[in-house]
C-alpha cells in the first residue's frame, strides 16, 4: 500500500511538471496555428479598443486643451503687441484697437465690423466684477465662455440692453453675500474667457469705441467693496502641461487640464472609460501603455483632428442652402463633440444663432471651388433683414487671411456705400480682377488670385433668417 502511494506521488508529480511545461509552451512557441491566429487577433482587437478610446478622448477633451492654451496665449506678454491685438494679463481686458487689414495675420476669418476686447478671468480666488457702460448708438456683445467653450452667458445689445451694466462672475458652487443691485452669473469653471466685439462704423470711429473699450473693466470683490481704484496683478498662469517634442502631449496637457476643470456628472461615464487608456480624473499616466497603444494613441490625434475638420461640412450638424453652410448651436453643442471641437479651433469664440450667424461657403452655386480665375456675382432682393448689421468677407483658402487688393476693400457691408437698382436689389460682384465698369466696380468685393472662401455676417438676425425663410443669395459665376 505504502509503494503504491509513492508511485502515486511520483506520477503526480511527474503530470504537474509535464502540465507546467506545457502551459509555458502554449504561451510560446508550441501555439497550435489556430490559437496563433486567435492570440492575434485579441491583440488587433486590444488595438482597436485603445484606437476607439483614444479617439473619443480627443474629440471630447480636444477643446478643454485649446482653451487652456487659449488662456495662456491671450494673457502672454512676453512679447511687444500690436494695435489689431487683444492680449492682457489675466484678469484685464485687451482690446483691438483697430480693424485688422491683409498685413494683420494674428487671427485667422477676422471680422472688419467689430473691434475685438478679451480678458481670461480667474475666479478661483474670489469673484470679478465685469462693469460694461452705456452703449445706446451701436451693437456691442460680451460673450462668456468656460474652458469648454460653452458660451454660457451673453452681455450687450440684444441679450441685457443698452445700460451700464455691472455683473459679478462667481466659481462653480459659491455662495456668500451679494453686493446691492449686482447680477450674479454662476461660471462653469474656474477660468472664463470673455469675448467682445464692439461694432465700428468706419476708422474715424475708433476714438468713440476706444471711449467705450476703456469703460469695459474687471475688479476683484475685495478691491470692488473696499473701492480701491487701484490696478492689480494677478498671478500669471503656470507653462502648458507636457514637452513640445512628446507625439503624446495632447494626452499630457488633457490630463492635466482635467484636474484644474473637474468633469460634470454627465461627463464623468465617459472619463471612466479612458482609464484604460491611463487618463483619469487625476491626469495621465503612460506606464499603463503598452508600445502599441501608444502607436494607437498617436494614430488616434491625427484622425482626430480630420475627424473634427470634416464636421464644417456634416449635414448632421450644418443645414446648407445654396452653397452655404448655416450652423444654428454654435452656443448648445451637447455631447457634440466633434463639434464642439471645430468651433473651438479654427471658428474661436462663434457666438449662437440668435446672436449672430455665419454661413459659410467655399464654392459657387455650381459645386465649383471658389476660385480668382472666375468672376461671380450675388443678387440680393433687399438688404438681409437683420436686427443690427450684416456683411460679406472673403478670405484667402490657404491663408484664411484677409485678401490685399488695390482700392482697400476687405468686405461688404450695411456701410458700403454700393449702387442699388431703383427696387432696392443690387448685385455685389466677386472677382481678383479689378471691374472697369462703374457700377460694378462700386459693388466690387476683391478676391484672391487662387481659391478663396466667403463668410456673411447676420448680427441679430431676424426670425426670417432663423427660420431660413430668407437665406444668403448663391455665388454665381458670371459667363
Amino acid at each position: 500500500m505504502f509503494k503504491k502511494q509513492i508511485t502515486a506521488a511520483i506520477v503526480a508529480s511527474i503530470l504537474v511538471s509535464s502540465l507546467s511545461i506545457n502551459a509555458q509552451e502554449l504561451n510560446t512557441s508550441s501555439l497550435t496555428p489556430s490559437a496563433q491566429i486567435q492570440q492575434n487577433q485579441a491583440s488587433t482587437w486590444l488595438d482597436q479598443e485603445t484606437y476607439l478610446l483614444a479617439t473619443n478622448a480627443y474629440l471630447w477633451g480636444s477643446t478643454l486643451v485649446r482653451m487652456e492654451q487659449v488662456a495662456r496665449q491671450y494673457t502672454d506678454m512676453s512679447q511687444p503687441q500690436n494695435d489689431t491685438s487683444y492680449r492682457a494679463p489675466l484678469n484685464h481686458f485687451g482690446h483691438a484697437r483697430r480693424l485688422p487689414t491683409d498685413q494683420d495675420t494674428d487671427m485667422p476669418t477676422a471680422n472688419r465690423d467689430t473691434l475685438y476686447s478679451s480678458a481670461i478671468v480667474d475666479v478661483s480666488k474670489e469673484p470679478m466684477i465685469l462693469s460694461t457702460p452705456e452703449v445706446d448708438n451701436r451693437y456691442f456683445v460680451i460673450d462668456m465662455f468656460d474652458m469648454w467653450h460653452n458660451l454660457f452667458k451673453y452681455v450687450g445689445t440684444r441679450a441685457t440692453g443698452d445700460h451700464a451694466q455691472e455683473i459679478m462672475i462667481v466659481p462653480p458652487h459659491w455662495q456668500s453675500e451679494v453686493p446691492k443691485g449686482m447680477t450674479i452669473v454662476e461660471a462653469p469653471t474656474t477660468k472664463v474667457w470673455l469675448w467682445g466685439r464692439t461694432q465700428v462704423f468706419g476708422e474715424k470711429d475708433y476714438p468713440a469705441v476706444h471711449a467705450l473699450q476703456d469703460q469695459y473693466t474687471l475688479t476683484p470683490l475685495s478691491r470692488y467693496l473696499s473701492h480701491n481704484p487701484d490696478d492689480f496683478i494677478s498671478q500669471v498662469l503656470p507653462p502648458r502641461a507636457g514637452k513640445a517634442d512628446d507625439p503624446l502631449r495632447f494626452y499630457e496637457e488633457l490630463g492635466a487640464y482635467l484636474k484644474a476643470n473637474p468633469t460634470s456628472e454627465r461627463q464623468q461615464a465617459l472619463l471612466g472609460q479612458f482609464n484604460k487608456i491611463g487618463l483619469s480624473k487625476n491626469g495621465f499616466d503612460r506606464s499603463k501603455l503598452t508600445p502599441s497603444m501608444q502607436i494607437q494613441l498617436e494614430k488616434a490625434i491625427r484622425d482626430g483632428q480630420q475627424i473634427v475638420a470634416a464636421q464644417s461640412s456634416n449635414p448632421v450638424t450644418m443645414k446648407m442652402k445654396d452653397g452655404w453652410y448655416y450652423s444654428f448651436v454654435l452656443d448648445q453643442f451637447g455631447d457634440d463633440n466633434a463639434l464642439r471641437s471645430l468651433v473651438s479651433h479654427p471658428y474661436l469664440g462663434g457666438q449662437g444663432a440668435k446672436e449672430a450667424m455665419y454661413p459659410i461657403t467655399y464654392t459657387d452655386s455650381q459645386g465649383q471651388l471658389l476660385s480668382g480665375d472666375t468672376h461671380y456675382s450675388m443678387h440680393f432682393n433687399q438688404e438681409p433683414p437683420v436686427g443690427s448689421f450684416w456683411s460679406v468677407t472673403v478670405y484667402d483658402a490657404k491663408t484664411k487671411m484677409l485678401i490685399t487688393n488695390d482700392i482697400h476693400r476687405f468686405n461688404v457691408n450695411d456701410q458700403t456705400p454700393i449702387k442699388k437698382n431703383k427696387d432696392g436689389s443690387f448685385d455685389l460682384i466677386l472677382s481678383h480682377d479689378k471691374p472697369s465698369n462703374s457700377t460694378q466696380l462700386a459693388n466690387w468685393l476683391p478676391t484672391s488670385e487662387g481659391n478663396f472662401y466667403a463668410i456673411t455676417r447676420l448680427y441679430v438676425p431676424s426670425q426670417e433668417i432663423l427660420d431660413m425663410k430668407w437665406t444668403v443669395p448663391p455665388i454665381n459665376p458670371i459667363k
